[in-house]
């Protein structure tokens, strides 16, 4: 069994350990809030990259168009016609 891929927090966390002996002490605040700026560009781009997990096609063209059809009659369900004012 494999580690788990480490993210680009964890990596920034552990450099920022090694580098700078965080959290005991900090770098300069223009240069943390960079990195930290530069590890959220990253964890974007890794989500970006990775496979989207929910993304199901359908190619059921009749099924879909009965669920459409049942969400439309639905919506008309509860439509109340107003037949008690004057004309």
């Amino acid at each position: 069994m494999s580690d788990p891929e480490t993210t680009p927090f964890q990596k920034t966390v552990s450099w920022l350990a090694a580098n700078t002996n965080f959290p005991t002490s900090r770098l300069p605040t223009k240069a943390e809030l960079m990195v930290l700026i530069v590890t959220a560009a990253e964890q974007e781009q890794v989500a970006l990259q990775r496979s989207p997990r929910f993304l199901v096609e359908s190619n059921n063209v009749a099924a879909d168009a009965s669920l459409k059809a049942y969400n439309m009659n639905r919506s008309l369900a509860h439509y109340v016609c107003n037949n008690g004012q004057k004309t």
